[in-house]
């Protein structure tokens, strides 16, 4: 491999980590709101608002997830021959 290539494979896998930790954190968010604005509005009697804060924000919080898992699955690729903890 030449060092350009290796300088863009650099580039390509702190672009997807940082894409990531990004997807990571917005889908977390989004469960939280949908998980504490339910909380709420059940205990305050309003269960059909439940409902659509569900539906208005999961949608989202879903899809940041499936971003997240995918950009997991192409990070494994870059560290297929890195040593695992424990062994050398």
């Amino acid at each position: 491999m030449n060092v350009s290539t290796n300088r863009s494979r650099g580039r390509f896998e702190a672009m997807c980590s940082q894409l990531f930790a990004a997807s990571t954190v917005l889908f977390l968010l989004g469960g939280a709101v949908i998980v504490i604005f339910q909380i709420v509005l059940i205990v305050a009697g309003k269960g059909m608002m439940a409902m659509d804060v569900a539906e208005a924000v999961g949608p989202y919080a879903f899809g940041m997830s499936s971003i997240a898992g995918l950009l997991a699955f192409v990070l494994t690729y870059f560290h297929k021959g890195a040593s695992k903890d424990g062994e050398d």
